[in-house]
């Protein structure tokens, strides 16, 4: 009877830890899906013309911040991944004593079809939609001294991911190139003013935009760097962007060449079936 008992407490003892034991994580265990999430910071070069304003470059520097939230689809056995992306950029920008306010925001949603190329290369290719908004203000402009920014496009978008191996971690390298090919942007006839467009005298303020008259496209180069090799719980991310917009509608040429060092950290997320959440390095 006595060691019924013992048998009984011991049991009693086991069974939580047991339980515990099914939720614990480990190498083997089937991740649901992954979610990567980064911000970073940044300095940025910017050349702007928009004829609407001035016939002269401006050229100056300013601020610059981007949020990217990617992760794999929910179902589909890892055949989807989804990119949510924001930019935002401010900053001066200089013609001989004239200055020019530049603001942008922008953000795109893209869904990609991964392929892998061996163990440590991988391609993806997929569509974004994009939507931009902002404007240039000239200081020294006394009649139309602001250029309204609005667009949104559909665009092709590509990643390619390659994984190399630094000591015990893994160092990834991405690139990712968008060009939009069809959209539609705010484009106000030149000489027309704000004010006639206040009065109901739009005119052709909208306009149906692709590759010959608004020839643009985004460049994104980025290196990851594991910061604890042993837990890959922190990574830090330095990127290149290098975004290159050009238009030429209703007789206003116009372009926006921003090119950004950014700097900042990005965590990672595996979602497990169990509803547990495990911070781990590998994103892509």
């Amino acid at each position: 009877m006595k060691r019924l008992r013992t048998i009984i407490a011991l049991l009693s003892l086991l069974i939580p830890v047991m339980i515990k034991a099914q939720f614990v994580i480990t190498d083997t265990i089937r991740t649901e899906r992954i979610v990567v999430k980064s911000a970073q910071f940044g300095v940025s070069f910017q050349n702007n013309l928009d004829t609407y304003l001035s016939d002269y470059n401006y050229k100056g520097g300013g601020l610059h911040f981007s949020y990217e939230n990617f992760r794999d689809a929910r179902t589909g056995n890892y055949k989807w991944k989804y990119q949510v992306l924001f930019n935002s950029r401010a900053g001066f920008n200089l013609q001989e004593s004239n200055m020019q306010f530049a603001g942008i925001i922008g953000c795109s949603w893209s869904g990609y079809h991964p392929f892998s190329i061996g163990k440590r290369l991988k391609l993806l290719a997929g569509a974004q939609i994009q939507l931009e908004g902002g404007a240039l203000y000239n200081l020294s402009n006394s009649n139309n001294p602001v250029s309204a920014k609005l667009r949104t496009a559909l665009a092709a978008s590509g990643m390619a991911i390659y994984h190399f191996p630094v000591r015990k971690s893994d160092w990834i390298v991405r690139y990712q190139l968008d060009i939009p090919l069809a959209g539609v942007m705010f484009t106000p006839e030149f000489g027309q003013s704000y004010y006639e467009m206040s009065l109901g005298h739009l005119g052709k303020i909208a306009s149906f935009t692709h590759p010959l008259n608004n020839p643009s496209w985004r460049h994104m180069l980025s290196l990851d760097i594991p910061v604890h090799a042993k837990h890959h719980s922190t990574t830090l991310r330095f990127s290149y962007i290098a975004d290159l917009y050009q238009s030429n509608i209703n007789h206003i040429r116009c372009h926006m060449y921003h090119h950004a060092i950014t700097f900042g950290f990005a965590r990672t997320i595996f979602k497990v079936k169990q509803e547990n959440s495990i911070k781990a390095y590998s994103p892509y």
